[in-house]
């Protein structure tokens, strides 16, 4: 019955998100901007406790969003989206980011569905049942192995694997007691030195868990270390994963998720860190500049930072403004066309029932 009642809870939260699904797929036929962002992605900073070995924005330590402006753009998120919608913080490490408990009452507040994603360290009890008392949506946790040898060696801090894991355990924990909604997704990204492993972290946290796994590949140049050197191995590592999403282990993402994969790293970019589809002349009718902006610690705002061009700078406009700007317009008409291979979660286009799985999942 419990769980009866979780799973139609999650439907009527699910429904202005349905609608927002609905309105812009009627915008990809009209060519009119006829729904609202649903995810906002906020960088604050790239301040962060890790210096890991995949990532640069550890020392882009200034700028750094303000709390004052923070507050704002949940503010101006909710008038421009109204419900079915979420903001999703990251950085560096928002757990070491002041302004976070006061963003997530203000979220609350408000009725806004607020997560962030973290790597993890600072889930302590006590930071836990601070958090989890302003009701998050989600809390996305950074982990690449449950091997600490491979995991410290790509997120090098002593101890680090076994205090993530209790984080993450901390979460659940708190979420069992209080009876929060907050989604723990774990997030780790295929590379060179943990993709074997992978397979091992989804059969950690079992078929039963409350516990999602949301893949992403490594995106950097040709020739990074970091990049899969053995495509043909990491098919079968896969094809296991995929075996593993059969029987009931919670990996979000559809089938063609990780299909894609396979087609990624066996072709990787031959200039830069991009790599471009075939699409023979097709529209490709991406929809990113109606579902998604993205916020940066400048104010610049991006539908895509793929394509290097803002849409305009919070600290200018409001997102409103900035939403059904020109500037906006323009980049959406061109994105009809684009031809870039998205990968990463935040970018990716999912199918409606992928969706509606997963966040039937949540909660």
């Amino acid at each position: 019955m419990a769980e009866i009642m979780r799973v139609a809870k999650q439907v009527v939260r699910g429904l202005p998100y349905l609608q927002k699904e609905l309105a812009r797929r009627a915008s990809i036929q009209t060519g009119r901007a006829l729904t609202t962002p649903m995810t906002y992605y906020v960088i604050f900073s790239g301040r962060c406790n890790l210096a890991c070995t995949f990532c640069t924005i550890y020392t882009q330590k200034e700028p750094t969003i303000s709390g004052e402006t923070m507050a704002r753009l949940v503010r101006e998120a909710k008038a421009l989206s109204g419900s079915g919608f979420n903001i999703s913080l990251s950085g560096g490490e928002p757990t070491i980011y002041k302004p976070l408990p006061d963003t997530l009452r203000l979220a609350q507040e408000l009725g806004v569905n607020f997560g962030f994603t973290t790597n993890g360290l600072a889930l302590t009890p006590d930071n836990v049942r601070r958090l989890l008392a302003f009701d998050p949506f989600n809390i996305n946790i950074s982990l690449e192995s449950v091997d600490p040898a491979i995991n410290e060696a790509l997120r090098p801090i002593p101890d680090g694997t076994r205090r993530t894991i209790r984080g993450i355990e901390n979460v659940l924990a708190e979420k069992a007691r209080c009876g929060s909604r907050v989604s723990v997704i774990v997030k780790p990204t295929i590379m060179e030195q943990n993709y074997r492993t992978l397979p091992a972290l989804v059969r950690h946290f079992g078929r039963d868990t409350k516990v999602q796994i949301n893949f992403q590949p490594f995106v950097g140049p040709a020739g990074d270390p970091h990049w899969v050197k053995d495509p043909q191995v990491l098919t079968a590592v896969l094809d296991e994963l995929a075996g593993l999403q059969r029987a009931g282990h919670p990996i979000m993402g559809g089938p063609a998720v990780l299909d894609g994969f396979k087609e990624y790293f066996s072709n990787p970019p031959q200039q830069g860190f991009l790599r471009h589809l075939d699409l023979q002349g097709q529209p490709r009718n991406c929809d990113i500049g109606l579902r998604s902006m993205f916020i940066y610690p400048n104010g610049d705002v991006h539908f895509c930072d793929f394509l290097g061009k803002a849409i305009g700078n919070v600290h200018q406009h409001s997102l409103s403004e900035i939403y059904y700007g020109e500037l906006a317009n323009r980049q959406r008409r061109h994105m009809v066309g684009c031809d870039i291979d998205c990968q990463q979660t935040c970018k990716r286009p999912t199918p409606l029932l992928t969706k509606a799985r997963s966040f039937l999942r949540m909660g």
